[in-house]
């Protein structure tokens, strides 16, 4: 058993590297790239049950490694590593080192079909995943719903790889008999080797041998041979009943913990759903299990998918359900929205990239993108569950790349006609966004403008600032603004608080500059925080919380959000500002008001 080249066709045909290079740039991690495309690959190849999916890693030295790299032929790609021109660094160079780990990662399903089939039969799972690339079959001829519609997903593995190479081991049904098989595949530039051109394919299985019409074939192993290379390659071997397929990529050139967190970030529907069991192994044996509710990264999103699903009951001002209408007589999905949390120093505990954007779910339940929609405040997150509609389903799986990373309603597949693919697509993306930002506006508190509270405070400071004058000479007009100002860093949010209510957090600063003619002024600030009545006029006052930094700052006694000091020239005070929980069907506004103390 010997790797086998493939030479140039006369009439072309896809290089190794197209294999490999397809979802090598996605725009997200490559670990993310593979915990993605590895779980839907199992997940379409489901028979049924649950799927199980298992990352393993493992490191090889010494004799193990010794062994490993017999079996895996590894010297015949090294013999052309020149003309391979694989970046570096990679395990080839160190081949004849035993002490010089090799790491390896095995991603194994169960619960799954496995590569059954004709290995060269076109329709079959074995070809379709290892010898065909571009194949939208599975699209086209798949009912319900599944992950790829392009065929590029496979090229996740070998990407995976430094040395671009993989093996494939699986147990899959033939009739009513389990058969094992095991095929390796090397996926690299076309070059030329002792002045034979070659495509840059390979593969590892039985001595080739030529079809009926004369064409070159290489089989994989099967049965006990199968099994005997796939444990010297230390694959997990199968028992009966076991069926599905393990990848094994060699050189791994991954991070075990970024597989983890990209399975927790694009994943977290099926697994909350208990429609997907994943385990992550390291090197040391250890198991580790993604925990998507743990994740406050991700915990607003499962908030508003169970609000979208039914399975929780929105709360008013901090939940929102939008069911969509229907269109041309087809469902059209839902949206749930939820007021992002906030952490200890007022920013959204989701990343800053996905503050203000949807999760995008289709049925086999990954999250597809999390799509930006708004910048403005307060901070909302969402999840849209598309519609257990067969031809929704269908377009949206056609608008999207071979990345599978969002819905692309000006997508040549959707070409049509009627242009009722792009009008469906466009509709929903149109739909989630203005819901998105009707709900913002429901939930934002009335904020002071920020324009309107300057002017304000600079014509009830601007006189303190200019020349008194004296009796039949009055003071010159005001002619600019003053040197005192207000400012806010953080505009007046809401955020949700314990038991459903809401809560309002604000900071702002107030600075003298370098244009005052005085080097410092003494101040009074009183904060106030009404609600308002239906007329819009200001009620009760909320209690208050309040942190002044930057002066040192006098509470008075007749009111405890009235607070005393001298500001220097040049002085900053800073105040962070959080209200008692409120009911979050009632507006609130945060006014802070200011005038100048005489001097004693």
């Amino acid at each position: 058993m010997a790797w086998l080249f493939h030479a140039s066709d006369p009439m072309g045909g896809a290089a190794g590297e197209a294999f490999a290079n397809t979802l090598k740039s996605p725009g997200m991690l490559p670990e993310h790239v593979l915990a993605r495309e590895a779980i839907q690959n199992s997940v379409d190849a489901g028979n049924g049950a649950k799927v199980e999916v298992r990352f393993r890693a493992s490191v090889v030295k010494g004799a193990k490694k010794t062994t490993f790299v017999q079996a895996a032929d590894l010297g015949r790609i090294a013999e052309r590593s020149k003309e391979l021109m694989l970046a570096g660094p990679n395990c080839l160079a160190t081949l004849d080192k035993p002490q010089k780990e090799l790491c390896l990662l095995y991603v194994e399903d169960y619960n799954a079909v496995g590569l059954s089939g004709n290995p060269h039969d076109k329709d079959s799972n074995f070809y379709r995943l290892l010898l065909s690339l571009g194949d939208r079959s599975k699209s086209r001829t798949a009912l319900g719903s599944t992950g790829g519609s392009y065929g590029f997903g496979k090229s996740v593995y070998s990407s995976s790889s430094a040395i671009q190479t993989i093996f494939a081991y699986t147990r899959f049904k033939d009739g009513n008999t389990e058969r094992t098989r095991i095929f390796g595949c090397g996926y690299f530039v076309s070059h030329d080797f002792k002045k034979n051109p070659y495509s840059g394919r390979a593969w590892l299985g039985m001595p080739e041998k030529k079809d009926d019409k004369g064409r070159v074939v290489v089989d994989p192993i099967e049965g006990a041979k199968a099994d005997e290379l796939a444990a010297k390659l230390g694959f997990t071997l199968r028992k009966a009943g076991e069926l599905g397929t393990s990848i094994l990529i060699v050189d791994a050139a991954v991070d075990i913990k970024a597989i983890e967190r990209g399975i927790e970030d694009w994943w977290w529907p099926r697994l909350i759903e208990n429609k997907l069991d994943v385990v992550i192994q390291d090197s040391s044996g250890t198991d580790h299990y993604p925990k998507p509710k743990k994740n406050p990264a991700i915990k607003p999103f499962i908030e508003a998918y169970d609000v979208a699903v039914g399975r929780a009951v929105a709360k008013s001002g901090v939940h929102k359900l939008a069911p969509f209408n229907k269109e041309g007589g087809l469902e059209m999905g839902r949206c749930g929205f939820v007021v992002a949390p906030l952490d200890p120093s007022g920013n959204a505990t989701v990343p800053p990239e996905r503050v203000n954007s949807v999760a995008l779910i289709r049925g086999p339940l990954m999250v597809v993108a999390y799509h930006p929609v708004s910048q403005a405040n307060p901070a909302i997150v969402g999840a849209y569950v598309a519609p257990d509609e067969d031809v929704v389903e269908q377009l949206l799986r056609k608008s999207e790349p071979p990345a599978h990373d969002r819905w692309d309603p000006d997508s040549t597949n959707l070409r049509d006609a009627d242009q009722k693919g792009h009008g469906i697509v466009q509709s929903i993306l149109n739909r989630i966004k203005q819901h998105l930002r009707k709900f913002q506006t429901e939930a934002a508190p009335a904020t002071p403008v920020k324009q309107r509270r300057m002017t304000q405070l600079e014509r009830a400071l601007g006189t303190y600032f200019k020349p008194s004058g004296s009796p039949g000479n009055p003071p010159p007009p005001d002619t600019g603004p003053s040197p005192l100002h207000l400012e806010f860093s953080k505009a007046p949010y809401a955020e949700a608080a314990e038991g459903g209510m809401l809560r309002l957090r604000s900071v702002f600063t107030v600075r003298l500059d370098d244009t005052s003619e005085e080097d410092s002024v003494p101040l009074r600030l009183q904060m106030n925080c009404p609600v308002l009545e239906d007329n819009n006029e200001e009620g009760d006052n909320l209690p208050l919380s309040i942190v002044v930094e930057g002066v040192e700052a006098v509470n008075d006694e007749a009111n405890p959000w009235t607070y005393r000091f001298t500001l220097p020239k040049n002085g900053k005070a800073k105040f962070k500002v959080e209200s008692a929980p409120y009911d979050p069907a009632w507006t609130v506004r945060l006014r802070p008001d200011i005038d100048r103390m005489e001097a004693q």
